[in-house]
């Protein structure tokens, strides 16, 4: 899932020093350990709503999460507010191109061309632009150091920023045409120094742990090479397609 990856990047930047209020939508399971990223959950569209709240309330700083199908229902006014009103904050835009959480259904931001529906999908990016947002990212979430680098220069910023993860949900990505499997990955065990950084940042749910090591269930990896950018060791590497079984 490309929401984790968005995830540790933010977590690599902040840590716990940040207030994570977050939305209504699959990525909502990022709350849960090891990522952490949940603070306040209460209402759809509340992620922005309130970010603004506890940035004047606490001084702290304050990334707010929020799916790119709940952003088309209810976060665009809120964020027109929080700009208007000049709040300081990063809003980080989950865009997984689908409706993940209740059965993929389209939204504004679709492209429905592969079913021959004649659509107008509208830009994220265009619309934070034209609600005044002046510091606008977007990112492939799964290519991770860009990602971090790009959280760490809106964390700079004071005012309303945005950073717009794009990557698609894997699920959903399944159904369209010409999907086409990636490699599996695997550890590799004489490489694997037991350092668990795979686990202890993202935790992949591919991940398993037997006999005190680290491995993959190469049934469950999509091969999106996340665990791999992370590893200190270099020890997750590729299935060779004469390593999978018929």
């Amino acid at each position: 899932c490309p929401h984790r990856a968005t995830y540790a990047a933010v977590r690599e930047v902040f840590g716990d020093e940040a207030i994570y209020p977050t939305d209504i939508g699959c990525y909502t399971l990022g709350l849960l350990p090891p990522l952490r990223m949940g603070d306040f959950l209460i209402a759809m569209g509340a992620g922005i709503g309130t970010a603004g709240g506890f940035s004047r309330a606490t001084g702290r700083k304050v990334v707010a999460f929020i799916g790119d199908s709940t952003f088309f229902h209810s976060g665009l006014s809120p964020l027109a507010s929080a700009v208007y009103n000049n709040h300081d904050f990063l809003v980080v835009v989950l865009d997984n191109g689908t409706t993940g959480m209740t059965g993929h259904q389209p939204h504004p931001g679709v492209d429905l061309a592969h079913l021959n529906m004649d659509r107008t999908p509208v830009s994220i990016e265009s619309a934070v632009k034209g609600l005044g947002v002046t510091q606008v990212i977007s990112v492939n979430p799964f290519k991770f150091r860009k990602t971090v680098e790009a959280v760490r220069e809106l964390s700079r910023f004071q005012g309303v920023s945005v950073l717009i993860a794009k990557a698609g949900c894997p699920l959903h990505e399944k159904t369209l045409p010409g999907f086409r499997k990636t490699h599996a990955f695997q550890v590799h065990a004489a490489k694997c120094r037991s350092h668990k950084d795979c686990v202890s940042k993202i935790a992949c749910p591919a991940f398993y742990v037997s006999d005190a090591r680290v491995k993959i269930d190469t049934d469950r990896c999509t091969g999106c090479t996340l665990c791999v950018q992370v590893c200190p060791e270099n020890a997750i590497l590729p299935v060779s397609r004469k390593e999978v079984q018929p």
